[in-house]
């Protein structure tokens, strides 16, 4: 734990909030100034409709305190982390006692995707509290049914948190309530706090769906304006759609044998349980759950054509994560446990528990030594000092959110570069070049993926950083 929380700090300053964190986090600043998510450089009144409401609603509470920025975005993402690993262990020490609550605190820790995820701004911390919880409430609903209200309401709270599987915590809890109705009968959907889970949810999911509706109107009810299109893509597009959902069959078997591999042993005994209530119960969700993220996944390749065997496609699934270990855990004892039930020995357990963290030690490692390198981060930060308020900076070829959250002056404005923009500097992808603007400096680079980044920055005529350029020449 101690080490998840060392490469979240170490990191800092060397991985930057970027692509959807960065809009995520202007949508945050949005929010702390108007209590609404507003485009700042749109020439009118517009709203962002392709992310959910809940994290940057929650970064807002950092930018009130500490103003907009990488840091107060990065501490909010800390603090989230942080929680992350409470949460796991609070709620495995509920179901499973403290000892295994240790090991589920030290996975989440160190885990590559909610590690990777939390440094450039991502959500995915927040999606996973409030996954663990709703499915923590709902073991615990099988054995006191006051619980299954708060299924609901983490559900509902956790359909915000996620824009394009949001619909997994409804999908989650309609295979719990069949679940239920399988193993206690039809009354367990009638009972009083069953209902109140699901009218908590149908609250929290129906208001920002009519939020939706009466901003855009029918048919952009979802949290993702962007995701309906691709689901429309994607159906009217059946041979591709049907090619990535046959390819990524064995990537998402491999997503499971990333934390199961190791825990086989377990995992088949589990499976032979797999009709009891509360391990059915968890099965039920982690299947759910890749099944929509494999489903997704597939719609958004049709449009997106990434690589079909996309390690990024780990975020659909990374939430279950914790919930497959509480399965791996729920058949293993200490060797000398009065227990009746067949079960493998904790020390065993514990030797490839801790060869599964060597392996996540050692992605940690990498991510420390190789930050992902974004140029723009560096170019803007030199800028910086050029800046003043009022200042106008054009972008092409980069999204205005890739360089708000690192510009410091305040009332500097952003926005798409065109001829008729009155930009003192420009940031450019592009090999463009422009008429008037000087040519100040350039930066290329590539990751351990593969891929490639470029930032070029040009100053206008006149300006102070043009003529310091000239005079170097």
């Amino acid at each position: 734990m101690a080490v998840g929380l060392a490469v979240r700090i170490l990191t800092f300053n060397s991985w930057g909030i970027v692509y959807d964190g960065a809009v995520m986090s202007v949508m945050g600043e949005s929010f702390a100034l108007h209590g609404e998510f507003l485009v700042p450089y749109a020439p009118g009144v517009v709203f962002y409709h392709h992310y959910p409401p809940l994290y940057p609603m929650y970064l807002s509470l950092f930018y009130r305190a500490l103003g907009f920025g990488v840091l107060a975005t990065k501490l909010a993402d800390l603090v989230l982390g942080a929680l992350l690993v409470l949460v796991t262990w609070l709620t495995t020490a509920d179901l499973l006692g403290r000892r295994k609550a240790w090991y589920a605190a030290a996975f989440v820790a160190l885990e590559p995707m909610f590690l990777i995820t939390s440094l450039i701004g991502y959500s995915e911390d927040l999606v996973g509290i409030l996954f663990v919880l709703t499915a923590w409430a709902a073991v615990k609903g099988l054995r006191k049914l006051p619980y299954l209200f708060w299924a609901g309401l983490f559900a509902g709270v956790g359909f915000l948190a996620k824009a394009d599987i949001g619909w997994v915590f409804l999908v989650t809890l309609v295979m719990g309530a069949l679940w239920l109705r399988r193993v206690r009968g039809w009354w367990i959907l009638k009972d009083k706090w069953f209902l109140a889970g699901a009218a908590a949810f149908a609250a929290m999911a129906g208001g920002w769906t009519l939020r939706n509706l009466s901003v855009y109107g029918w048919p952009d009810y979802q949290t993702s304006a962007y995701l309906s299109y691709v689901y429309g893509y994607g159906f009217a597009h059946p041979a591709l759609l049907a090619e990535a959902l046959v390819v990524k069959v064995p990537l998402f078997l491999i997503f499971f044998l990333l934390y199961a591999g190791v825990f086989l042993p377990e995992i088949r005994l589990s499976r032979t349980k797999a009709r009891g209530e509360e391990t059915g119960l968890l099965w039920t969700i982690v299947g759910s759950t890749f099944l929509m993220g494999w489903i997704v996944s597939a719609f958004f390749w049709t449009v997106e054509q990434t690589p079909l065997w996309w390690w990024d496609n780990l975020r659909y699934v990374v939430i279950t994560s914790p919930l497959i270990l509480w399965l791996v855990m729920r058949e293993t004892e200490p060797r000398w446990s009065f227990t009746r039930a067949p079960s493998t020995d904790l020390r065993g357990f514990s030797r490839r528990f801790a060869a599964l963290l060597a392996v996540f030690l050692v992605i940690a490692l990498v991510i420390v030594a190789f930050p992902a390198p974004y140029p723009q981060q560096a170019i803007v930060q030199n800028l910086d000092a050029y800046l003043h308020p009022g200042a106008i900076v054009g972008v092409d070829g980069i999204p205005p959110e890739a360089i708000l959250p690192y510009i410091s002056v305040p009332d500097v404005a952003v926005v798409p570069y065109h001829g008729g923009v009155p930009a003192a500097y420009i940031l450019s992808s592009t090999s463009s070049a422009y008429a008037g603007f000087v040519r100040v400096s350039s930066l290329h680079s590539g990751d351990v993926l593969g891929e490639s980044f470029a930032c070029t920055l040009w100053a206008r005529d006149g300006t102070a950083l043009a003529d310091s350029v000239s005079h170097a020449g």
